[in-house]
């Protein structure tokens, strides 16, 4: 005999699933696979056809793991590691800054472009948060025949004076950069056991969507290199800014403290990650030199260490000159 109380509940499961639009699905008896034909989902469907017959239901493998070094499994450079297309994978470092510290705030940004200039200082501490989202998908596999691959990539970056009480902990920066990639496998050989593996051409955006004096964009033909050893890969990328009319320049000599390219090296030692991006005329003086270390802390949650020097942690501070270390956790490494 089934209760009151019993018979209620079921009652009420009952209506439960009617109403957030559940099936239940059939079940099979032992011999009677044709029962499971009605039911909709693949995984249900083959656990249904595994009792029907007698056999003990497992659930599928996981995908093998991929042999390629890193940066050739990052970019689905060999054959084996193709996945497809539009399917959002790693890019750059995803991490979070809790606290970030700067020796120069940038109170009074400025540009030689006219009304780009801010007149008073503005009201920012030198101790803020940082955070940084970076990703890719692939937009077309076989660019020319069975040969490259087009990828987008998005890449957001934001400055954010949270301790900053007094003036309501705004968003002092963020700059936005999406790019298009057309990447191609490589495979010859550098020496000394170093590879070429990826050559790469692309059109690149990056803007911090504000209004002027604040406003700073800029646009750039790039290109990528990448060499590669093990769990080491080094990757250098020249570009070329397209020229903008003087009336839309929002920062005329960006390429003068930015430079024509970029150095990234990237080390995955263990559970480890390093990366350092060597950018501009250094030996002028200018560019910037940044190092960035995670160090496990639990599962896939790993501590996050930045220290950067030189112009251009933001597009604000293209042409600032600055010291800042920064520390926090970061989900996604560069390899």
């Amino acid at each position: 005999m089934v209760g009151k109380t019993e018979a209620g509940g079921c009652r009420l499961g009952a209506a439960l699933l009617v109403a957030t639009g559940v099936l239940v699905a059939p079940v099979a008896k032992a011999g009677d696979p044709a029962a499971c034909a009605a039911i909709a989902d693949n995984t249900e469907r083959l656990a249904c056809y595994d009792a029907a017959v007698g056999r003990n239901h497992q659930e599928a493998p996981p995908a093998p793991v991929s042999d390629s070094p890193p940066f050739t499994a990052r970019w689905e450079l060999d054959a084996e590691d193709k996945h497809g297309s539009f399917l959002i994978k790693p890019y750059k470092p995803t991490y979070m800054l809790l606290g970030r510290w700067t020796t120069s705030a940038n109170r009074q940004p400025g540009s030689p472009s006219p009304l780009h200039s801010v007149t008073e200082a503005q009201d920012v501490v030198p101790v803020e948060a940082k955070y940084q989202i970076s990703f890719k998908t692939k937009l077309w596999e076989g660019l020319v025949g069975h040969h490259g691959d087009l990828w987008l990539g998005y890449t957001q970056q934001s400055s954010w004076q949270v301790y900053n009480k007094s003036n309501s902990s705004p968003f002092r920066e963020t700059d936005y950069e999406p790019e298009l990639m057309a990447v191609f496998r490589s495979n010859l050989d550098a020496g000394l056991g170093f590879k070429v593996k990826m050559l790469a051409v692309g059109l690149n955006h990056q803007s911090n969507g504000r209004a002027v004096p604040l406003s700073r964009s800029w646009n750039r033909i790039t290109a990528q290199v990448g060499v590669e050893r093990g769990d080491f890969a080094l990757v250098l990328r020249p570009w070329y800014r397209l020229p903008e009319k003087a009336s839309h320049d929002d920062n005329p000599d960006i390429g003068r403290y930015l430079g024509y390219g970029d150095l990234q090296a990237m080390w995955k030692l263990g559970e480890h990650g390093i990366g350092l991006n060597l950018r501009g005329p250094l030996l002028a003086g200018r560019g910037s030199a940044q190092l960035d270390w995670s160090f496990p802390i639990h599962r896939n949650l790993k501590g996050f260490v930045q220290l950067f020097n030189g112009f251009g942690e933001t597009l604000i501070d293209y042409n600032h000159r600055q010291t800042t270390l920064g520390i926090g956790v970061s989900l996604v490494d560069w390899l």
